[in-house]
């Protein structure tokens, strides 16, 4: 995440710039931007894989408070062996960065998460009434 303290609300976009639909999603969250109150952290995954802390609470965020449902969200669905905690989730991304499923956007503050696939559904967390229109 960034060291600067934001103006607004921030929004991260774990994003794979080699993925159409990543960058579909970075593409209409930058839009919903200048229409809402919140800045991005745009982090790329193969540069900058996401903190131990940061996979926790993605899973968490991932299935509403379920961690269960999380763990079936969060790793593309490429990977042999599904894991069954986190603990698990965080090895296999420290070995390959690249399970991590992206486009995937977390807002931190609220504690909410989702794979972005489609793009669309970047809307489905910032219309949730958090952001004001500028």
């Amino acid at each position: 995440m960034s060291f600067r303290l934001p103006k607004f609300p921030m929004i991260t976009i774990f994003h794979n710039p080699s993925l159409k639909t990543s960058t579909e999603a970075l593409s209409l969250l930058q839009k919903a931007s200048r229409r809402y109150n919140f800045e991005i952290d745009l982090i790329q995954t193969k540069k900058q894989p996401p903190t131990h802390q940061q996979v926790a609470n993605i899973v968490e965020y991932l299935g509403n408070g379920s961690i269960d449902a999380g763990l079936e969200q969060v790793l593309v669905p490429e990977v042999e062996k599904k894991p069954s905690t986190v603990a698990e989730v965080q090895e296999i991304l420290d070995k390959n960065p690249g399970y991590l499923r992206k486009p995937l956007v977390v807002d931190w503050n609220r504690g909410k998460a989702l794979i972005a696939d489609p793009p669309r559904r970047i809307f489905e967390l910032v219309k949730g009434g958090a952001y004001e229109e500028r």
